[in-house]
């Protein structure tokens, strides 16, 4: 039993919250949080090794001790992650705030290692949208991309529009910068992928409004702009920025994670079949178009509690432990059930081929292997049409343009929530199911899509060319669906 207020204790809970957060994001595909379980598995890339290293010390004092650096190590990366651990660790019974040092203050703005000042992302108000359109011809602007989404309950958007530069930027100034506005709690959608040309940013305290072309509308509480223009600096806004930021000075760089042994044996499997099952989690988060094919929930679930089994296990010595962690590793095979036992066998393979093991260890793993047959990949079954009914999760366009030299065909992507089709019980829960279409020559979006459940129509135009019509034309997407 770890003690509350310990720094193991904390460091294991939040693995152990971690796996609670995904497994509520994706239990029903109607209120799938694409951005919680992408944000969640991304802690564990840089963080499973550190927990498998604070959890296998030989003593107490030596497990507390790293334990504590794993935990400033995690709350390095900045305020929201600090944030994030602070809430969930409490949430599990382990205070955590006094086990971290105090928050270090950022300023608004650095320089990189050229000594050019950096810009961040700013929120977008008033005074924003006017340094925007005195930097950049709004008026000239083009949707380049547009992502609509339903997060959980709440619906937040992306724009990404390409704005010409009003000032020379130099030798930099091949391709044009990209304004990237996140939008959260849109209230009002209106687009159409043949009206795209033309912006203008009206900001105020309670609501941010895009115009988008003649008719195009965006509407949200609030927002953020990021721009990709590497010649910012010789904007007016940067010049200005430029007379405000200190010079660099030379701090060190974020203090590097303790190289340390990896675990070994069971521990060493154990800790990879972690790391990787959170990395498959994390693809289905950003990834719109793996949403349907990756199981998070059962991922998640086959984990349950794998903090606190984890602790357990590596305070064990000698054979004891190697036996407790092999028993982990079978118990969450034996969680995963049918579904995922053939994906568990082929990463344990995997491991094996890729790992410096003792013989014992691995003729445990080709013991729990021998029965079960291998895949190339995790998938899940995927139905040839779309269902007749669904409600939509996200929407995405992305025009057809020219980046870095390299040339991108438009594309749009449709993720629907829809009932159980064929045989079965009615009871059975809804499925998330990914839509691709390629060769976009119509995007039409309403907010109205995203309000509930509606028909689902599909058009065959011309060969090789058809419409996702959703609603009352709601949505309305023309292209060549891609058969994946």
């Amino acid at each position: 039993m770890i003690r509350s207020g310990t720094a193991l204790g904390a460091l294991g809970s939040l693995l152990d919250r971690s796996l609670v957060q995904i497994a509520e994001a994706s239990a029903d595909a109607r209120t799938y949080d694409r951005r919680t379980i992408n944000e969640v598995a991304d802690v564990w890339d840089n963080n499973t090794f550190p927990l498998f290293d604070a959890a296998t010390a030989r003593i107490s004092v030596g497990r507390e001790r790293r334990a504590r650096a794993a935990l400033a190590w995690m709350a390095e990366l900045g305020s929201e992650r600090r944030r994030w651990m602070v809430e969930q660790a409490e949430a599990a019974g382990h205070p955590l705030e006094r086990l971290l040092s105090p928050p270090v203050a950022r300023p608004l703005r650095t320089r990189d290692y050229r000594g050019h000042v950096t810009l961040p992302f700013m929120p977008l108000t008033a005074d924003a949208a006017l340094e925007l359109a005195t930097d950049y011809d709004l008026a000239a602007a083009e949707v380049r991309s547009l992502l609509i989404e339903r997060v959980g309950t709440r619906l937040t958007g992306s724009l990404v529009l390409v704005a010409p530069r009003r000032y020379d930027g130099g030798a930099q100034a091949e391709d044009p910068p990209e304004l990237h506005l996140r939008l959260e709690d849109v209230t009002d959608v209106r687009f159409d992928s043949d009206d795209r040309r033309g912006a203008v940013l009206r900001c105020r305290a309670a609501e941010t409004v895009i115009e988008v072309g003649a008719g195009g509308r965006l509407r949200a509480t609030s927002g953020t702009v990021y721009l990709d223009d590497p010649a910012w600096r010789l904007s007016t806004a940067g010049r200005a920025a430029d007379q405000r930021t200190p010079p660099r000075e030379k701090r060190p760089r974020r203090t590097p994670e303790r190289r340390r042994p990896r675990p070994e044996g069971a521990a060493l499997v154990a800790a990879r079949l972690v790391h990787i099952v959170m990395l498959e989690i994390r693809v289905a988060g950003y990834a719109t178009h793996y949403a349907d094919r990756i199981p998070v929930r059962l991922l998640a679930g086959a984990l349950v509690g794998a903090g606190t089994d984890i602790l357990a296990a590596g305070a064990l010595r000698g054979g004891r432990r190697e036996r407790a962690f092999r028993d982990l590793v079978e118990t969450w095979i034996e969680n995963g059930g049918p579904a995922l036992a053939p994906w568990f066998t082929d990463e344990l393979r995997q491991v094996a081929s890729s790992e410096l093991l003792p013989d014992t260890t691995r003729g445990w793993i080709e013991e729990v292997t021998a029965q079960r047959a291998a895949l190339p990949y995790l998938g899940t079954e995927q139905d040839l049409d779309p269902p007749l009914e669904a409600e939509l999760r996200l929407a995405e366009y992305t025009a057809a343009h020219t980046r870095n030299r390299t040339p991108r065909d438009s594309s749009a992507v449709v993720v629907l929530a829809h009932p159980p089709t064929g045989q079965g019980s009615p009871s059975r829960c809804w499925r998330l199911r990914v839509l691709d279409v390629d060769d976009v020559s119509r995007f039409r979006l309403r907010s109205d899509a995203f309000g509930g459940s509606h028909e689902l129509r599909t058009d065959r135009e011309t060969v090789g060319q058809e419409s996702l019509v959703l609603g009352r034309d709601s949505l309305d997407v023309r292209g060549r669906r891609s058969r994946r």
